[in-house]
């Protein structure tokens, strides 16, 4: 089974993961690594190698999931490619987390999980504008126009 390993600077990593045990009960064995302030970039691609090496399933790969393109988190799974079979998917966030961990199946490779996780469902990005007086509309507390 792909292991699943989220990396950020500081602590949104910690969160996301802090919040899909809140929402969903469980880890689902997902990791979390962040890069804490002052860290050394060799520090941290020495802790996040660590982490990896932890799982007992290294063969079925990791899906990384990073908080921005370029970073340290990004720059250090990147470089840690070379002796790890990585996936790695920038700009996580919690719609994204809970599609791929609530989804997963064992026989998901990890090019299915990449592709799950830039899917169009996976991003959760919506927006809507209120107007005023709307919320007169609504007798409950949800923007669904049900």
């Amino acid at each position: 089974m792909v292991n699943v390993v989220v990396i950020s600077h500081g602590e949104f990593c910690e969160g996301l993961l802090s919040s899909l045990k809140m929402i969903a009960g469980y880890t689902y064995g997902v990791k979390a690594v962040p890069l804490i302030p002052g860290e050394a970039p060799e520090r941290y691609r020495e802790k996040l190698a660590e982490v990896l090496s932890s799982y007992e399933d290294k063969e079925s790969g990791f899906l990384i999931l990073s908080d921005i393109a370029g970073g340290t988190p990004f720059q250090s799974a990147a470089y840690l490619s070379k002796n790890f079979k990585i996936g790695l998917v920038s700009g996580m966030n919690m719609p994204m987390l809970l599609s791929l961990t609530l989804g997963k199946a064992a026989e998901d490779t990890l090019d299915v999980l990449v592709e799950k996780a830039t899917a169009e469902d996976c991003i959760g990005i919506q927006g809507k504008v209120f107007g005023r007086g709307e919320r007169k509309k609504r007798a409950k507390l949800s923007i669904n126009k049900n």
